[in-house]
């Protein structure tokens, strides 16, 4: 075992003729030109946070709750002060986490579509929410699921901000959504 020699591996030699078969029928996919006119991509950016990928894609910060970042001073008072009407609200009391899911993201996506600028999504306070009696009660499942599908990669797009209401519109049972406006 002491006069084992090192073995130098060499580098298999390139084999034109397998090279061609095995790219026969491949066609090189065409680039568009970055010379030509082509429909901007319009993003309205007001945040250092959010920054533009090389796909194009707007890669954006992932939301928390009464977080104002990235809009306009005005705009931020407003949604702070609920001023903005509530023009849908969905109820997921009695649902399943699976569910809820869908239905949220349909939800948060039709009214988008619809050009509606504000909406609520009553999660519900969950079980045994008692402040802090019972450090190992359960808690509301959606309570604490809805605000991370908030910052999804389907939904994120489509919201700027959202907090949880006065009492009055559901309290920490509910969540007060500000939608962006849909660009044409």
């Amino acid at each position: 075992m002491k006069n084992l020699k090192p073995i130098k591996a060499q580098p298999p030699k390139f084999d034109e003729k397998a090279w061609e078969e095995a790219t026969q029928g491949v066609k090189k996919i065409k680039t568009p030109n970055k010379n030509q006119d082509s429909e901007p991509l319009i993003i309205e950016i007001k945040d250092s946070q959010k920054t533009l990928t090389a796909s194009g894609m707007l890669s954006l910060p992932d939301l928390e709750i009464d977080s104002t970042i990235g809009i306009d001073n005005q705009t931020a008072k407003k949604f702070k002060r609920e001023e903005f009407k509530v023009e849908a609200v969905l109820d997921l009391h009695g649902q399943t986490e699976k569910n809820a899911y869908d239905k949220v993201y349909n939800f948060i996506n039709s009214a988008y579509a619809s050009g509606k600028r504000c909406v609520i999504i009553i999660t519900g306070k969950g079980l045994n929410d008692h402040g802090d009696e019972d450090i190992f009660a359960s808690r509301g499942v959606l309570k604490n699921s809805v605000p991370n599908w908030l910052s999804s990669a389907e939904i994120r797009p489509m919201i700027m901000a959202y907090k949880h209401p006065s009492e009055s519109k559901g309290g920490s049972g509910a969540l007060y959504i500000l939608l962006r406006r849909k660009r044409a």
